[in-house]
């Protein structure tokens, strides 16, 4: 089911907030720029099993999961919220939200 464009809801979801934001859309506009630079380094790239824009969404998406989860101000907790949030989360299509910052 897509939502918005979006593979689905929570993937849309995480796009707004990451964008919405000028500090976070520019902190994550700084990640997607690294990812870019560091993409033709990737050991994939250079074996030729991915093209250098893979390996920069791979490398971003991973980076942006893990931006999300560092702020999760549940994380490590076990309540029926926390389990939720974490279930949520685990919907999220991490590599359309590292193509929306690659492609602008």
């Amino acid at each position: 089911m897509s939502y918005n464009g979006w593979k689905n809801y929570e993937t849309w979801c995480v796009n707004l907030w990451l964008s919405n934001d000028e500090g976070t859309y520019n902190h994550c506009r700084s990640i997607a720029a690294e990812c870019r630079d560091q993409a033709p380094e990737d050991q994939r790239v250079k074996d030729g099993i991915w093209p250098e824009a893979d390996a920069a969404k791979f490398l971003l998406s991973d980076q942006l999961r893990e931006f999300v989860e560092e702020q999760n101000p549940l994380h490590g907790q076990a309540t029926l919220f926390s389990d939720l949030l974490s279930a949520a989360l685990s919907e999220t299509d991490w590599h359309e939200v590292a193509e929306a910052f690659l492609e602008e």
